[in-house]
């Protein structure tokens, strides 16, 4: 025969037991839960140049270029609950040194946002630089309108004479830019991995 003490002890024991076994199950879910979703965020976005070209008008250098963006998994999620998106396409006019580094002569930088609105179900891209925005139905003609760059002023100023000159660029997408919850992950996850190469070409005169 059994005690009440030892009736009561087994209950507890039985119990303690029970709900090691639940929290098991639900960490082991957790877990699960987790790796699944690291499968899926893990797909990188894409950013590169498809076109671009410079030449001289009257004295000035113009550029036209054409960056293709795709998002990465991060950056379509966080677009999609309303989190405005900022790429930063990054241009330099670099002088050639034969016995130094190369210098940069010109550099600019332009900033498009990117916003998804839900009850209009259309994509906002702005300008941040000419003040300037677009309103498109499908997000492919948005991420279009927000990589292309047209008649940019390079610069108007006299080159030296026997100096090579390249011009390059690359995009990326502006993770300071992003709200604070949205930053850090952003800052650690592949998700997120959203940056060009230098494209470069000689400017020719």
């Amino acid at each position: 025969m059994f005690t009440q003490g030892q009736i009561n002890s087994c209950s507890t024991a039985s119990g303690l037991a029970e709900r090691v076994r639940r929290l098991c199950a639900m960490l082991l879910a957790v877990i699960g839960l987790s790796v699944s979703q690291l499968s899926w965020a893990d797909e990188a976005g894409e950013f590169r140049i498809e076109d671009a070209h410079a030449w001289n008008a009257d004295g000035a250098y113009l550029l036209d270029a054409q960056f293709l963006i795709g998002l990465s998994s991060g950056a379509r999620e966080a677009l999609e609950n309303g989190v405005p998106l900022v790429f930063d396409l990054q241009v330099q006019v670099v002088r050639k040194h034969r016995w130094w580094w190369d210098s940069v002569a010109v550099e600019l930088r332009l900033s498009r946002q990117l916003q998804y609105h839900a009850l209009s179900e259309s994509y906002l891209v702005k300008d941040l630089n000419a003040g300037t925005q677009g309103n498109y139905r499908r997000l492919e003609d948005a991420l279009h309108a927000a990589g292309a760059i047209r008649n940019l002023f390079l610069t108007d100023l006299q080159m030296q004479a026997g100096a090579g000159y390249n011009i390059r660029l690359r995009g990326s997408l502006d993770i300071e830019s992003l709200p604070t919850p949205v930053r850090l992950p952003a800052y650690v996850s592949s998700a997120w991995d959203m940056q060009s190469e230098w494209y470069a070409w000689p400017l020719v005169r």
